[in-house]
């Protein structure tokens, strides 16, 4: 009786078991590339582009602590999320 019920679940347990390990491994894999993956830096160009705005307008947005900027050297850029996060409300 025994022999039997185990030789019924056990293949049933299994597959379950093998199923889960598979989504919990691809999930920490796909966090890994995602993590890994560096935020596109957008030019202010870009930024004004994608607003529809002025160069002018994106300074004032900026200065007035709306959006914010990152600065490398003379360069000035904005992260796409951030961005992004500005269009969305």
């Amino acid at each position: 009786m025994i022999t039997t019920l185990a030789a019924e679940v056990l293949p049933v347990f299994e597959e379950w078991l093998r199923r889960t390990v598979r989504d919990e491994v691809t999930n920490a894999l796909q966090a890994d590339r995602n993590a890994a993956r560096p935020e596109k830096m957008l030019t202010r160009e870009e930024v004004c582009a994608i607003l529809r705005i002025s160069k002018p307008t994106l300074w004032a947005m900026t200065k007035e602590g709306k959006i914010s900027c990152v600065r490398t050297g003379r360069r000035v850029l904005y992260k796409e999320s951030v961005v992004k996060n500005y269009m969305e409300g």
